[in-house]
């Protein structure tokens, strides 16, 4: 087991270099992308075989520990490097839907939302491109009310985001600290925070709102290790209404749950948080509007993938993603299969898992977990424009899922 744990931290460290340092280097890009697909199917599938246990958080004076005061210090010092460098990009690279129109129109979004016609959020905005139509769900753009509000740059919010998405690790990390894992597993968080704030190529912070999505998708990955069916119904519900990489795996987990956990209160947990998020923050205050808007996006991918091979080919041979391999004469095929795989794989994985269980009376470990991280893996390296900050929610999520799982082993876990 403790082979086990040793090679999913090098998968961890593999698939994050893929994803930051590798690109600067361009004659390995094509390889780097098979071995980050590679690396993230390969930590989905040994997720399966650590067991682990649901963390029990103290914050009780009484009970801090020395290290305790190590995650507080960590802690401080990452959210001062944050502060400062996203201070910078602040500074140097003022808003504009010239560079990225995607805040810009957030932010027009949730300004038309603190005006209170709601109705008028989702109506075409005259001052981007001419009459721009949005088309972000409530759990991208709401978190923008915030800065719109109180008239700071919005990208302190996405900055904030990822600052709540290292801190998650560094809250399970505690099992780690006088072990030669838990300075590896820093050592890779610092690799990805270092790249996230100061390489200029992805626009992470720069430009993007992508820190939002980063954020959900790390609270639903620790929720899921915590075993908490309302937090997890929550996450998810967040994390469709951001971006909708999850939606294959949305059957997935309600199968987990008839036919592996078979908990009544688990499935009612889940459903009831899930339903009540999305009629909260979509169907009551905008009714079918925003779904409407959505389900009529993937048609449109297709033509947005082929455009963008012809002005701007880097966007697919300069970063992760398999689309390099596919060209611009067969972006349909990749779109297709991209559909395909993204129900299928973890509903196939699910099935195999069953007949073992069934037939072969063997057991395996954090299945949500797992069946979730080959989800976000298919879908980002099948994505039909691989834009590379789209690439990072992915490393959030094998970080939290394995400092946690290799956390256990180091404690005396064994498999049964």
């Amino acid at each position: 087991m403790r082979k086990k744990r040793g090679l999913l931290l090098f998968l961890l460290l593999l698939e994050t270099l893929c994803v930051t340092y590798f690109i600067k280097i361009p004659e390995i890009i094509p390889i780097a992308s098979l071995l980050y697909m590679v690396s993230g199917l390969a930590i989905a599938f040994f997720l399966l075989y650590f067991p682990s246990l649901p963390p029990k958080i103290k914050l009780s004076w009484s009970s801090l520990k020395v290290v305790n005061i190590y995650q507080v210090s960590l802690l401080l010092f990452a959210a001062f490097v944050m502060y400062q460098l996203t201070l910078a990009w602040i500074m140097t690279s003022p808003l504009s839907y010239l560079d990225a129109d995607m805040i810009p129109i957030m932010q027009v979004m949730s300004r038309r939302f603190l005006n209170g016609d709601w109705t008028l959020v989702y109506k075409p905005i005259k001052e981007i491109w001419n009459g721009i139509q949005p088309i972000y769900l409530p759990g991208m753009w709401m978190p923008f009310i915030v800065s719109e509000r109180l008239s700071f740059d919005p990208r302190w919010v996405t900055s904030f985001a990822v600052f709540l998405s290292f801190s998650m690790v560094i809250l399970i990390w505690q099992k780690h600290w006088q072990k030669v894992s838990g300075a590896l597993i820093l050592f890779i968080s610092g690799i990805l925070c270092l790249w996230l704030y100061t390489d200029r190529g992805h626009n992470f912070i720069r430009l993007s709102e992508e820190g939002i999505v980063v954020f959900y998708y790390s609270l639903l990955a620790l929720a899921l290790i915590s075993e908490n069916f309302l937090l997890i119904g929550v996450a998810s519900a967040l994390c469709m209404l951001s971006r909708y990489t999850i939606v294959g795996w949305l059957p997935v987990i309600l199968l987990y749950l008839l036919f592996f956990r078979r908990s009544k209160r688990d499935i009612l947990y889940f459903i009831v948080s899930f339903s009540a998020t999305i009629l909260l923050l979509v169907i009551i205050p905008f009714g079918i509007e925003p779904i409407r808007v959505a389900l009529h996006q993937p048609e449109k991918y297709i033509l947005h993938a082929q455009r963008i091979w012809q002005e701007s080919p880097e966007f697919f041979t300069q970063s992760m993603g398999l689309a390099k391999f596919f060209g611009p004469n067969r972006v349909e095929l990749q779109h297709n299969i991209l559909i395909t795989l993204a129900f299928l794989a973890p509903l196939i994985m699910l099935m195999i898992l069953f007949f073992q269980k069934i037939k072969m009376n063997k057991y395996f470990y954090n299945i949500p977990l797992s069946t979730l991280k080959l989800t976000i893996v298919i879908v980002y390296n099948f994505i039909d424009v691989p834009y590379q900050y789209l690439f990072y929610t992915s490393s959030f999520v094998s970080l939290i899922a394995i400092t946690w799982v290799s956390s256990e082993v180091m404690n005396g876990n064994k498999v049964e």
